[in-house]
């Protein structure tokens, strides 16, 4: 296997995908009744959340598969786990202190808050296993933002066993253990649906990770093929991109596809061929970085841990002022927005210096 350094390429285009992924987690959670089209986009945040891992199945799998070549077939493993130890854990953490301040927070200023859900088991919270307490108790913790953490929990169960799998397995088995990841999640979704469990881990979300390591395969190995598709004509790009977004308002609004399994398969390989697509230097896609959805995407971590936070105060505050879903949604969005801007770069962006700092 060649061992020739490879530097690493700047995705444009990728922040503004995961902004859009986070909209539909958004409306999934604003209070949109059913008169208004935005309605007909909020029913399936899941959806958002997917594509949030299959854009991260790219990112890391390009990062490693980088790593690997760059240090002569061997992945520096305390390099790569440091990294992601500083993205997630300080806000993460900064979030679960929050939420444990919560009830006396509200307490102190008489405010109700929700009994739905379970409480919190802190020892789950505390080790990223909060999805393991919403599958098995089928519901979600009752008090923001842990009732959004699950899917960071599958992430960080990602991280451990990609690096892992990487640090072990040689360039060429890569493909392999794509494809076993893939076969397995789908046989461990047919074996949680024969028990009635809720798909919330990783080893039935795996397959939407290893379809986003997919293109990042080929644009290192295979770069004939991202020449060939970047000659096709951008009509045909962009009626595949309309197609997306119809496939995400048939599954979210219809039973056309009433089985998960089915669904979450298409949208992994749709979601993977949009990836494809933004690769080439022919991308009828790419966004500037200095674009507005671009700068929002770059906050996208603080923006889906805060957003249940302002939506659930403002809906509070629109209960007991009679404030209208647009305000209420509106208010919410710009608080969101405010605080990610805010987090990023008064505290995560201290974690982050570290990065690249020797220990």
């Amino acid at each position: 296997m060649n061992f020739t350094k490879i530097d690493r390429v700047h995705f444009h285009t990728f922040d503004s995908l995961r902004f859009l992924s986070f909209l539909l987690v958004f409306l999934r959670h604003s209070p949109v009744p059913e008169d208004s089209i935005l309605y007909y986009f909020s029913h399936e945040g899941g959806i958002g959340v997917s594509f949030f891992f299959v854009l991260s199945g790219f990112l890391i799998t390009y990062i490693l598969i980088l790593e690997k070549i760059n240090n002569q077939g061997k992945v520096p493993l305390k390099k790569f786990f440091k990294r992601r130890v500083l993205r997630i854990w300080p806000l993460y953490y900064a979030m679960v202190i929050f939420a444990m301040c919560t009830p006396y927070i509200l307490s102190f200023f008489n405010i109700s808050y929700s009994n739905e859900g379970y409480l919190p088991n802190w020892f789950f919270t505390l080790t990223f296993l909060e999805n393991y307490m919403a599958m098995f108790t089928k519901l979600l913790p009752n008090v923001a933002p842990l009732t959004v953490i699950w899917s960071l929990c599958v992430e960080e169960h990602f991280y451990i066993f990609w690096g892992l799998a990487f640090y072990f397995i040689s360039l060429k088995n890569i493909s392999k253990l794509l494809i076993g990841c893939i076969i397995f999640s789908f046989i461990m979704q047919a074996v949680y649906e024969r028990y009635n469990l809720n798909t919330l881990d990783i080893f039935t979300n795996i397959h939407y990770f290893a379809f986003g390591a997919i293109p990042a395969y080929i644009f290192v190995f295979k770069k004939n093929i991202i020449e060939k598709l970047g000659e096709i004509p951008a009509f045909y790009k962009n009626i595949y991109a309309i197609s997306i977004i119809g496939f995400i308002l048939i599954v979210a609004n219809t039973d056309v596809i009433p089985d998960l399994k089915v669904s979450s398969f298409l949208f992994s390989v749709l979601f993977s061929g949009l990836i494809l697509f933004t690769l080439g230097k022919k991308n009828v896609f790419k966004i500037p970085d200095a674009s507005i959805l671009a700068r929002l995407g770059k906050y996208t971590y603080g923006l889906y841990l805060f957003h249940t936070i302002f939506i659930s105060l403002f809906v509070k505050i629109g209960n007991k002022t009679n404030m209208n879903w647009i305000m209420i949604t509106t208010l919410s969005f710009i608080g969101t927005v405010l605080l990610s801007i805010l987090s990023y770069h008064l505290f995560e962006k201290q974690f982050l210096k570290l990065k690249n700092k020797q220990p």
